[in-house]
């Protein structure tokens, strides 16, 4: 699988991204009083936010809890929008950001999907990093 280049980051509201793309991924940060949560990815081999596809009629922001849910096993806070994500894998595609707060993090964590979770901060961070989320993270946390 294929690891998407980060392209740019659409400040626009959370209303207005058919003006841009519509969004076919959520990613979300989740801050935690030790740092923002990443999970290693088993089937790209990095380390990213919690996100995926959005699923046939669910929204932009439910897609984002979900998968912070399923792949972090963290309940969202305080969801808020950061704006519209472009990145390229040889394609285009557009993604939902979001940030919010968690209180609980699970000390370990495994899925099919998921190999491990971990802490990003900016003196400490598991590597390697995909080059969306490295973005992301160099912006917001």
């Amino acid at each position: 699988m294929s690891l998407a280049r980060f392209v740019t980051l659409h400040e626009l509201p959370e209303s207005d991204c058919a003006s841009i793309g519509e969004p076919r991924f959520a990613v979300v940060l989740a801050r935690s009083a030790n740092g923002v949560v990443v999970v290693f990815n088993r089937y790209r081999n990095v380390w990213e936010l919690p996100g995926g596809l959005i699923d046939p009629g669910e929204s932009v922001r439910d897609s984002a809890a979900r998968e912070l849910a399923e792949e972090a096993g963290c309940t969202a806070r305080n969801l808020q929008w950061l704006g519209l994500v472009e990145v390229n894998d040889g394609a285009t595609h557009f993604g939902g950001v979001y940030s919010c707060d968690v209180e609980a993090v699970p000390a370990s964590f495994s899925s099919d999907e998921i190999g491990a979770i971990g802490m990003w901060r900016p003196d400490h961070h598991p590597q390697p990093l995909g080059d969306c989320d490295a973005a992301l993270l160099n912006r917001f946390a």
